[in-house]
């Protein structure tokens, strides 16, 4: 009888052990944040989390991707607002003398890639900024006439049609 009890008391911790859970500290949060960093002429996403304890990994098969962890990246459309390819701003005054002022009325996290064309295609000027909420653009050299101004941040475009008096 004792020796029936001993395998049954055994052969139950075993299976207990067996299939039993590991308790382990996690912590969900959902807080963290995100940012735009610029720093030598480069962008970057940063997404941060407090207090993640979980192991990421991503699977790769056949062109899809499982993800685990809590930290999922973000799609491309989110990072230029989806479709939206306009970038909202403002310039002043038109026609103009010398000087044109340009204000973006959203975030600017990038480079600024700005171009001037004349009526033919030609460009005229090219210029790089770093990301600023406004741009105030000495044009005094160029003639009289009509002009295209094209303000580029990654996907985004800002277009004007100027007129040099």
């Amino acid at each position: 009888m004792y020796k029936t009890f001993l395998i049954f008391t055994i052969v139950c911790l075993f299976f207990q052990t067996g299939f039993a859970q590991i308790k382990k500290k996690e912590t969900l949060s959902s807080q963290g944040s995100s940012h735009f960093i610029y720093a030598n002429n480069k962008s970057y996403f940063i997404q941060e989390s407090i207090g993640q304890a979980s192991v990421t990994f991503t699977y790769n098969l056949d062109g899809y991707a499982l993800r685990q962890g809590f930290l999922q990246p973000i799609s491309p459309s989110a990072l230029n607002g989806g479709s939206d390819t306009d970038l909202d701003g403002y310039f002043y005054p038109n026609p103009f003398d010398n000087d044109i002022h340009i204000r973006f009325n959203e975030a600017i996290y990038d480079v600024l890639q700005v171009t001037l064309f004349d009526v033919l295609g030609r460009t005229i000027y090219n210029n790089e900024f770093g990301p600023v909420q406004t741009l105030d653009l000495d044009f005094g050299f160029v003639s009289s006439g009509n002009y295209v101004l094209v303000v580029r941040m990654r996907s985004k475009t800002f277009l004007a049609k100027l007129i040099r008096r």
